[in-house]
């Protein structure tokens, strides 16, 4: 039974019915009136069910749109990418620790040198700041190619 509607109520509306209605009229008005209810019940059900199938479709879409962000975002290749980030960062720590472990054996303290050209740092003397000559490396000369008439590949000159 409906909520605030008792066994007073109901009798009270069946006894004005029969009143208005008639006998003769109620059992036909009764029919409409359970058919009326029918319509109504399903007409409920109808939009129910329609707002019911709007939310799948918008689950289906959302779906949608999180599949295709899964096939354009292929995350196999964003992993490697961070790999391979990773793998780059961790090389260019390895060389910048080497080169400080170098310059500590060598006794350069960072910012000690800074300064300027007047202070020297170790192996040089502070009255010589250019290198002399005897330490300067000598150029390297290439035997200049030879003209063949031939068209066999050239190869080097062999120095005797």
């Amino acid at each position: 039974m409906n909520p605030g509607i008792g066994m007073p109520e109901m009798f009270v509306v069946l006894v004005l019915a029969l009143v208005v209605v008639g006998p003769q009229q109620l059992p036909v008005m009764m029919r409409k009136l359970g058919r009326m209810m029918a319509q109504a019940r399903s007409m409920a059900k109808d939009f129910q069910g329609s707002f019911e199938e709007l939310g799948r479709e918008s689950e289906l879409a959302d779906l949608r749109k999180e599949i295709n962000a899964l096939k354009e975002g292929n995350p196999i290749q964003e992993i490697g990418d961070e790999l391979a980030k990773a793998r780059h960062e961790a090389t260019h720590d390895d060389i910048r620790a080497m080169k400080i472990a170098n310059a500590a054996k060598e006794g350069y303290v960072p910012g000690r040198y800074e300064g300027g050209p007047e202070q020297s740092k170790p192996g040089v003397s502070s009255s010589k700041t250019a290198a002399s000559p005897k330490t300067q490396p000598k150029p390297e000369t290439k035997p200049e190619p030879q003209a063949d008439d031939t068209d066999a590949p050239r190869r080097p000159a062999d120095d005797e």
